[in-house]
């Protein structure tokens, strides 16, 4: 029981010190003070753990997924495949019909040219539908159903790609710390810290005021005292000292009134101030008026925003990917160099602007070309490169016919996988576009068993690209998703038929059947698969944020408070020794939090909470059970150690039982839910290991001292 008493003690001053550490970071860039911290200790912890929607304020939406137009569209293109199989191949035209999102009919002129629906032709179908209702066919109907379990794919693939789209297009748009889960057939966004409307009102009403002030004191108004309103952040009210407030408005806006709205450019681009009436609940001011945005004006403000609005676009627009030929070896200036080799011997390129020029390997093929002299420009942001080349003189600009694109990348920094940029100068034309791809799948490589990626494309997509790949063996192609580059394969011969297989190299950090899945991802996101259709949307302030964390915060202190008071009151000395394991337990979910960077919510402050009643709890079915074995006629040392052993299979199981409660909730739950789930189930790892393992340890410390023959319990 008392062996090893100091190595225990100093293993636990290090994780005391350790949570610590990796704690402070989080709080201190909460209270904004995160600058004053010291280098080492904010690169070393560098894991935060963050508030969440309902702490910060910010954004909520729910988008639910049209799964059923995205089994319409995939059956709309299997049949435009069977029609032009069927006339390509056999010479036969038929008319493919959709019924429903499960079924299709093949309608033949000719009832004998049935016997032309073979593999090579209804292949492109019988990947997810069957044959059915097979005695129509001596009529000359070939009917086809898709059967229950592949719509479920289909409509839970729709949803993941609707997913994954959603998720790099907020990405795109520079959005901290994003919550995007799926829920259902629904899209849940959550975007903790995102300003909302009152920022956006407020400013603009400022900017009201502003204008307001000088065009009423040019009416004849001697003094012009403007102050906020309470209620509504885009109102005001307006007293003109010994004038009638009204009819100064009136006289200073003539013409420009609409009943009781203001419309006047004088005020700013779009904005409108609707004068109210009276309030019967106040004593009457004649010099006081008040004024507010009118529904009109803020929806304009709204617009143009660069918050959410501008965010609700960008996400259910669809997405473009495309395919275009890399030209590595365009030649541009008097020496006929490489362009980027041609910018930085024309000195364009200077020290201190953040890109680092690179040589890269020379790549080819023994079938066609070999590319040499290569060169990429890299920054540690994209908006580095993009501002270098759209600020280069006229002169040193590409021709129409190419175009600077921008990719992700990883390189290896102090040996250390690090995310860049990387600049490509491409065709401008696309080639192919995501319209042509069908299916994007891993699998192995026949004769190198390592993950590639299979692409499908349509007979349109088909064409094009054994023309691309026959003209270019040797080159590179820049797969694009949203003016990104996500892949630059080489060809490697000409690829007939609309079957493409993708070669990808392992990336630093990352196997190369995660770099295939990551391909695959990028291919079935290209575009979304149905219609988003948002079904909700709230708006959190970022007051209502700040009262909430205040809230919380005091009924953290309230409740240590009275746990502290009843543990010290009546047990004594071992209360106490509980009191500081309550306070290490609070410590250690806060770093584990930081560690997995884990979202704080206010239902987690009530899980952290409700683990110091847990907490407690166990330590209580200790001190009881040492008190019994005390009044049994146990020494005090004996009482300790029976009192634990025989205590920990009933805190295993009472907390077992509360963890199975926060798993359920954690899997099926969403949001809040979630969140007071997994504070909880951390709660319940940490108070197991403060209330058995730390107060233990304080006990044998006083057990092995000479002497000792009571506890103080």
């Amino acid at each position: 029981m008392r062996k090893f008493l100091k190595t225990k003690a100093l293993l636990l001053l290090l994780m005391v010190a350790t949570a610590v550490m990796m704690v402070v970071p989080s709080i201190a860039q909460i209270v904004g003070r995160d600058k004053e911290l010291p280098g080492w200790l904010t690169n070393t912890f560098d894991n935060r753990f963050k508030l969440g929607l309902d702490l910060q304020g910010g954004l909520h939406l729910e988008y639910s997924v049209a799964v059923d137009e995205a089994l319409e569209n995939k059956l709309d293109q299997i049949a435009a495949e069977l029609e032009a199989g069927f006339k390509e191949k056999k010479g036969v035209a038929v008319d493919v019909e959709r019924q429903g999102i499960d079924r299709l009919d093949i309608k033949f002129a000719d009832p004998s040219q049935v016997a032309t629906a073979e593999d090579d032709v209804m292949g492109v179908a019988l990947t997810d539908m069957e044959r059915v209702d097979t005695q129509d066919e001596s009529q000359g109907v070939i009917h086809l159903k898709m059967s229950d379990q592949r719509i479920g794919e289909h409509r839970s693939h729709a949803v993941a790609q609707a997913l994954e789209t959603v998720r790099r297009r907020i990405d795109a748009m520079g959005i901290a710390e994003p919550n995007i889960y799926p829920k259902n057939r629904q899209i849940v966004i959550e975007l903790p810290g995102l300003s909302d409307t009152t920022t956006e009102i407020k400013a603009a009403r400022r900017d009201a005021e502003d204008r307001l002030r000088p065009l009423l004191q040019q009416a004849g108004a001697s003094q012009v005292i403007l102050a906020d309103s309470e209620e509504d952040p885009g109102a005001f009210r307006v007293t003109l000292t010994d004038k009638v407030a009204r009819d100064l408005l009136k006289q200073a806006f003539a013409g420009k009134m609409i009943e009781q709205t203001i419309i006047d450019e004088r005020l700013g681009s779009g904005v409108e101030l609707e004068i109210l009436p009276d309030d019967p609940g106040r004593p009457a001011a004649p010099d006081t008026v008040e004024v507010k945005l009118s529904e009109r004006s803020r929806d304009n403000i709204l617009e143009g925003s660069s918050d959410f609005r501008r965010l609700l676009k960008v996400v259910e627009r669809a997405a473009v990917l495309e395919m275009r030929m890399v030209d590595d070896e365009l030649p541009f200036g008097p020496n006929n160099a490489n362009y980027l080799q041609a910018l930085l011997e024309g000195g364009q390129v200077h020290p201190g602007m953040g890109i680092s020029v690179n040589k890269m390997q020379n790549y080819g093929s023994p079938k066609g070309h070999n590319v040499e002299n290569v060169w990429a420009f890299y920054a540690k942001d994209r908006k580095t490169l993009e501002d270098f080349f759209n600020q280069l003189p006229a002169q040193w600009r590409l021709p129409a016919s190419h175009m600077i694109a921008y990719g992700p990348d990883v390189v290896m920094l102090r040996g250390e996988p690090t995310k860049v940029w990387r600049s490509y100068i491409v065709k401008s034309r696309a080639e192919v576009t995501g319209e042509s791809i069908l299916a994007a799948n891993v699998s192995p490589d026949p004769q190198t068993g390592l993950p590639g990626v299979d692409l499908k494309l349509d007979r349109l997509g088909a064409d094009r690209f054994e023309q691309m790949s026959g003209d270019n063996i040797g080159r590179r192609m820049a797969i694009m998703l949203d003016d990104a580059v996500m892949s630059d394969p080489v060809f490697n011969d000409r690829i007939p038929g609309g079957n493409v297989r993708i070669t990808v190299g392992e990336t630093p950090g990352q196997s190369v059947r995660d770099t295939a899945n990551d391909l695959v991802k990028v291919l079935k996101s290209g575009s979304l698969p149905a219609r988003l259709v948002k079904e909700f949307e709230i708006r959190v302030g970022a007051d209502l944020g700040k009262d909430a964390v205040e809230s919380g915060f005091w009924a953290f202190v309230v409740g240590l408070g009275a746990v502290v008071a009843f543990m010290g009151i009546y047990y004594r000395v071992s209360g106490l020794i509980a009191v500081f394991a309550l306070v290490l337990n609070v410590l250690l979910i806060l770093a584990a939090m930081a560690f997995f960077q884990a979202t704080l919510t206010l239902p987690g402050i009530a899980g952290i909470v409700l683990t110091l009643g847990m907490a407690v709890d166990a330590n209580v079915i200790i001190y009881e059970r040492i008190r019994e074995l005390v009044r049994e006629g146990y020494t005090a040392r004996a009482a300790i150690e029976a009192g634990y052993d025989r205590a920990f299979t009933t805190i295993l199981d009472s907390q077992l039982t509360t963890a199975i409660a926060g798993v359920v909730l954690w899997q099926y739950g969403s949001g809040p839910i979630r969140g007071f789930a997994i504070t909880l189930l951390i709660g319940i790892a940490t108070s197991i290991f403060t209330a058995v393992f730390c107060t233990r340890l304080f006990f044998d410390f006083q057990a092995n001292r000479r002497g000792f023959d009571r506890v103080s319990i």
